[in-house]
């Protein structure tokens, strides 16, 4: 589109699942100075027990993958982190013996057969990764209420039950994101009992490495918290939409500020962009019921935040769908005001738009989407899984992404 930044969009299999890239708050790439990386299912069956899963990999920008490593289980897409020193690090639950693992990829060995060990009664079907390369350890944050912090040996330090069910809901999407100072956040939409519907979004801190949790003005809270409104944590949603899906698509923490993005399907739907200041705790920025720039209006349940842990005043970014186009939005004043960035030329239809928090070392978003064009109940049909490149208004990102994401 003229004057806007291109989207790059790269075909990586065209015979993938409909649900190749579930969970659009996960990270599916990442970038070292090895590569491109990325994870996704290739196909599954509809009881959940026989999924292939692809870790792949591009060396020349995206343009072209290969397939490091597959492998077939009861599982869902895997969620994957890298270190300063480039190796993967990829999870994935297994719902057959109700446990997760841990898939460890050493840049040293080439990536060759991973080291695998097992995160004991990690099995979830949605579920939240996050590195800490200042602790030296993972944390798996699952929707069936526990939490583990698994050190990068593959050692699980601890695990425990984080949440629990509220009068009104149960935890059912989980996010987490870290401050550049080591202090972890979590949030999580929750689903009502009994009942399909996506009830309220919450969140809380950590700032001793997951050992204890509170809210932002310090108060600490007793585990496991109650997930729902009638528990203890700090919650974002309005009142009157508790009788409708309100669903927490992105979630960042940067520069003393904590950003969400959430949908809440009123009529007609309302689009979110939140702000919270970390040191007052108070929401000081709100863009509803629509968000936008000058020209593109983003709409819908996926996309992602990203930025630069490394420079404090580097800008924002959201990556997210306009009537089926990849649309990017960019704000150079910590989310204050949204300028249009860059929008696909070609439509999709995009599903569990998924990308990184951290803008690359050389200066891009990249992230990926399945697109299941036209609307079909078929669970098992098959689409494609497109790779997506965007430059942003940096030269590069600084030695944190040099250091892999975050």
């Amino acid at each position: 589109m003229p004057g806007l930044t291109t989207v790059e969009t790269v075909c990586v299999d065209r015979e993938a699942t409909g649900y190749a890239t579930f969970q659009s708050h996960n990270q599916k790439v990442v970038s070292n100075r090895n590569g491109l990386f990325m994870a996704y299912l290739r196909s599954r069956n509809e009881a959940y027990t026989a999924q292939q899963w692809r870790l792949v990999r591009s060396t020349d920008g995206g343009k072209h993958w290969t397939t490091l490593y597959e492998a077939t289980h009861a599982t869902n897409p895997p969620a994957l982190e890298t270190d300063a020193q480039g190796n993967l690090y990829l999870v994935r639950p297994d719902f057959l013996d109700g446990h997760a693992y841990l898939y460890r990829f050493h840049a040293a060995s080439g990536y060759r057969e991973p080291l695998v060990s097992r995160i004991a009664n990690g099995a979830a079907g949605k579920f939240a990764l996050c590195l800490d390369p200042i602790r030296r350890q993972l944390y798996y944050f699952a929707h069936n209420d526990t939490f583990h912090v698994v050190g990068l040996d593959g050692s699980v330090r601890r695990s425990y039950r984080i949440l629990q069910p509220g009068t009104h809901a149960i935890l059912q999407y989980p996010h987490l994101s870290l401050d550049r100072d080591g202090t972890l956040y979590a949030a999580w939409t929750t689903q009502k009992h009994g009942v399909y519907l996506y009830w309220d979004i919450h969140y809380m801190r950590s700032r001793d490495g997951g050992q204890s949790w509170q809210k932002l003005d310090g108060t600490s809270l007793s585990l496991p918290v109650v997930a729902d409104n009638t528990g203890p944590a700090e919650g974002i949603i309005r009142e009157d939409e508790y009788p409708v899906h309100t669903w927490l698509s992105s979630f960042l923490v940067r520069a003393g500020k904590l950003h969400f993005v959430y949908q809440a399907w009123t009529q007609p739907a309302r689009q979110y962009y939140l702000r919270y200041d970390l040191a007052t705790g108070q929401r000081e920025v709100e863009h509803s019921p629509e968000w936008g720039g000058e020209t593109i209006r983003v709409a819908g349940l996926d996309g992602f935040l990203a930025s630069s842990a490394a420079a404090p005043n580097a800008p924002l970014y959201v990556v997210h769908n306009q009537n089926g186009r990849i649309a990017c939005l960019v704000s150079h004043d910590h989310g204050v005001t949204w300028r249009d960035h860059a929008l696909s030329r070609q439509r999709f239809g995009p599903y569990a738009i998924s990308g990184c928090r951290e803008i690359t070392a050389d200066g891009y978003l990249i992230g990926a989407f399945t697109d299941r064009g036209a609307s079909t109940d078929d669970i098992l049909a098959r689409c494609p899984v497109y790779f997506i490149k965007i430059r942003t208004h940096l030269s590069g990102a600084g030695p944190a992404a040099e250091a892999g994401q975050r």
